[in-house]
This record gives structure tokens, C-alpha cells and sequence, in this order.
């Protein structure tokens, strides 16, 4: 078994960490039942998982199921999301091999990935993709590949390039996001919460009376929508499909094209999955004072060498808010240097959400542990059968004591 290794930014931060995952804990009751079955049935028992999911205090006491059910775990994060306590919390206090810092670069989060893999995980849990895409296509990775057995993956990001980008596929995957649960409960009711929220606590503005675009409108664009406008904002949706325009504009939203709706747009943010949604001419027709901001997974879906080709100064105005002086005239706030505004200027999405999220993630794990030689290689959804128990138990969470 590989060394005990790890890089926080302070392994002294524990204390704080372990106070943090106090307050979320109390607020899991779905994970903290399965901690109880998994301690009972150990279905990881002599396995290491390798993680990539934000490193915050709700994934920790979701790794507290997973150590109780016989795993052992290293982790790495996501640029600008890591809780620098929880980090260290995790290392300090429960021994798991943690590669993640809330100020790291993209090559570093690339850096970390591998030592993940480094780590010879028999199964993965996957953000974005980026350890399916090392493990699968990087001759580097081939003893890694050989030995995983199978893998889950959280994100619309992880599901495209899953499937656009992988071929020789050796080991089944399940696409959490692909689940209804996901896509209705975390992407639009969690992701949509948290986005606003993230903006509005770095920022303090009022979100009443502004302009607002939103540049992709699946689930989690719909949920970001739907809080903005719940909150007096002016939204008008962007998107690519010609149906999803439609779907849009029956409920009520303005639709558009990008060169049409940035000159007037106040707060514009980027929602798709994919990179490249906002690229260096788009950039250039923003208004002089426009916020700018991402919420899908990586900090692609925004042109940042081009934001700063254009650009004769940037520079920091707040925590999370960068300012960039165009050579235009105009001036553009960043916030969390495009990382996912939610997580990078905020908490991330709501705790009793992401129990729901990390069930999914859990039992998905246990069914790849016990049955993955029945199972085909490639990408495929949540079992009915876990996404129902989830909901079953998610359910009776909320509504125990009500009348």
C-alpha cells in the first residue's frame, strides 16, 4: 500500500474544520444512516477510493460513511473550493490522504489528480472527469487503470466528456447526474440556491431590478433562474437548443442571443458544462461595469486568457471579486476567479441537498464494490432501485415531525 502522503495549506486549521463538520453533520441524516449501515456491513473493506469532489465539510462527513464502511480514501478537490480547514481536519484527524487548497492553480488540481491515482484506488469518485480522464488516457496511469474495478461520476461537466472524450472505456461509471434525483433536487433547487447566494455574500448587491443572463438553462441554469428572478431580477436565458429556448420562454423568461443581450447586462453567468461559453468577442461587448461569474465546474466556460489580452490592468478589489480595466474603457468584476461561484465565493450547495447528493454517491459506491463484474463497462445511470431508496429516505427526513 502506497505511503501516507498529503499537501494541505496548514494541518493546525483541524480544530476549525472539525467544528465546521459539527454543524453540517447534525444536518445529514441520510449519511449519517448509511455511516450506520456501512459500519455494519463494511462493503469497502480492504478498498481504497480516490476522490475528486470539492474538499468542504459536507464531503467530509460523507468520507465518514465511507471510512466506516472499510475505505480507505484520498482526495483531491477543485481550484478555489476547498475549505482549507476541512482539508486539514481530514488528515489530522481521520488519516485520509488529502491533495487540495483552496488557492491552487488548475495545473496544480491536475497535479493532485494524479497523485490520487498514484494511490492505485480500486474504485473512483469523479467531478468533472478529470481522474476518468488521466486513468483512461494516459499511458502514465496504465497500472491505476488496471486495477479500478469501478468509478461514479458527479457532474453534467463529467457526463459530456465521458462521453465525447473516452473510448476503451474498462470499467463501469454511473453518472449521478444523470439521475432524476440529481437533476431536479440538487441541480435545480441546490445549485440554484447556492449561485445567488455565493454572488450575493462576496458582493452584497442587490439582485432586485437587475439585468441578468444566464448562459445555459439545463437544470441547474433553470434553478439559477428561478432564484434570481424569485428575487426581482430581469433574466433572460441563453442557450444553444432551439427547443430549450422555447422551453424557456414558456416560462416566462426572455430569450436571446449572446452579442444581442451583453451590452445590457448587469450580471452575467455562465451555466453549460462545457468550455468555451463565453470566449474573448463576447467578453469584449460586456457593459462598462458588468458582473461576471461562473457556476458550471471548471473555469474554461470563460475565456480568461482573453478577458486578459483585453485587459491593460486587473487586479483584486475584494476576496472574491477581481476588477479587470479593459482597453475599451470599460471595467468588468470577476468573481471567484471564474471557479464556480457558488462554491469559490460561498458554501457550496445547501447541506440537506448534497445529503441527498452524497446517499446517491454512497450506495452508488457499495453497488460497484459488490457487483461490478455484473455491470458493463462505460457510462450509465443510478440504478432505479438506489435512486428510490434515496428518495424514500430523503423524504421521511424532511417531513419527520411534521404534522
Amino acid at each position: 500500500m502506497p505511503d501516507f502522503t498529503y499537501e494541505v495549506e496548514d494541518t493546525a486549521l483541524a480544530q476549525q474544520g472539525l467544528e465546521r463538520m459539527d454543524w453540517v453533520r447534525e444536518r445529514m441524516p441520510v449519511v449519517r444512516g448509511i455511516k450506520e449501515e456501512f459500519t455494519r456491513t463494511r462493503p469497502f473493506a480492504g478498498m481504497r477510493i480516490g476522490i475528486c469532489l470539492h474538499v468542504e465539510a459536507k464531503t467530509a462527513v460523507w468520507l465518514e460513511a465511507l471510512t466506516s464502511g472499510g475505505a480507505d480514501i484520498a482526495i483531491t478537490g477543485s481550484p478555489g473550493t476547498t475549505q482549507d480547514e476541512v482539508a486539514a481536519a481530514l488528515v489530522a484527524e481521520y488519516r485520509v490522504q488529502v491533495f487540495a487548497r483552496k488557492n491552487e492553480t488548475f495545473d496544480q488540481h491536475l497535479d493532485y489528480a494524479a497523485r490520487v491515482l498514484a494511490t492505485e484506488p480500486d474504485l473512483i469518485a469523479d467531478n468533472g472527469a478529470d481522474l476518468h480522464v488521466l486513468a483512461l488516457t494516459n499511458a502514465d496511469f496504465s497500472g491505476a487503470r488496471s486495477k479500478i474495478i469501478g468509478a461514479t461520476e458527479e457532474t453534467t461537466t463529467g457526463g459530456f466528456r465521458l462521453r465525447e472524450e473516452i473510448a476503451g472505456y474498462t470499467f463501469p461509471t454511473i453518472v449521478i447526474n444523470d439521475s432524476r434525483a440529481k437533476r431536479i433536487i440538487e441541480n435545480r433547487y441546490g445549485v440554484g440556491q447556492s449561485v445567488v447566494d455565493g454572488i450575493m455574500r462576496c458582493s452584497n448587491l442587490l439582485i432586485g431590478g437587475k439585468r441578468t443572463t444566464v448562459i445555459g438553462y439545463g437544470a441547474c441554469g433553470q434553478g439559477i433562474a428561478r432564484y434570481l428572478r424569485g428575487l426581482g431580477a430581469h433574466v433572460t436565458i441563453v442557450d444553444i437548443d432551439p427547443l430549450t429556448r422555447l422551453e424557456a420562454h414558456t416560462e416566462g423568461y426572455d430569450t436571446a442571443e449572446l452579442h444581442e443581450v451583453l451590452p445590457t447586462s448587469d450580471l452575467v453567468i455562465t451555466v453549460t458544462g462545457r468550455p468555451g461559453a463565453l470566449k474573448r468577442d463576447h467578453l469584449a461587448l460586456l457593459k462598462d461595469g458588468a458582473v461576471l461569474c461562473n457556476a458550471g465546474m471548471f473555469e474554461t466556460e470563460i475565456d480568461l486568457p482573453g478577458l486578459r489580452e483585453l485587459s491593460s490592468e486587473s487586479r483584486p478589489v475584494m476576496p472574491d471579486i477581481g476588477r479587470f480595466k479593459l482597453d475599451n474603457g470599460k471595467t468588468i468584476y470577476l468573481f471567484g476567479e471564474a471557479n464556480s461561484v457558488n462554491l469559490s465565493a460561498g458554501d457550496g450547495n445547501p447541506i440537506e441537498v448534497m445529503d441527498l447528493g452524497l446517499a446517491l454517491q454512497s450506495l452508488s459506491l457499495a453497488h460497484l464494490a459488490t457487483g461490478y463484474r455484473s455491470l458493463p463497462a462505460g457510462p450509465q445511470t443510478v440504478p432505479r432501485e438506489i435512486e428510490n431508496e434515496v428518495a424514500v429516505r430523503t423524504l421521511r427526513a424532511w417531513t419527520s415531525g411534521q404534522k
